[in-house]
């Protein structure tokens, strides 16, 4: 039952994939890589983001969360950051 659970942990991670726009010329970019969900906001260096549910992410490297959110036939439409207070509503481009 463990390793379903796994496969399809990992499985979500693909409707993540994408670019997400936080602002003009600010793209924050979700890339899979095996087992591990990555992000990268353009001119900072790639890190690795970690579950706490099935739509909710945080960093490590930054005090930093990130929340994927659906539209009604579940397409993963926009995310949410929040860090340092702030919430950034960015888009998914692509």
């Amino acid at each position: 039952a463990a390793e379903l659970g796994e496969l399809m942990d990992r499985s979500a991670y693909d409707a993540y994939v994408g670019d997400y726009e936080l602002g003009p010329n600010f793209v924050l970019v979700v890339s899979r890589e095996g087992d591990r969900l990555m992000t990268q906001a353009t001119g900072q260096s790639k890190v690795e983001v970690f579950p706490s549910s099935e739509t909710e992410f945080f960093l490590k490297v930054v005090e930093a969360r990130i929340v994927f959110v659906k539209d009604s036939s579940g397409a993963v439409e926009a995310l949410v950051l929040h860090q340092g207070g702030r919430e950034m509503r960015a888009p998914k481009k692509k």
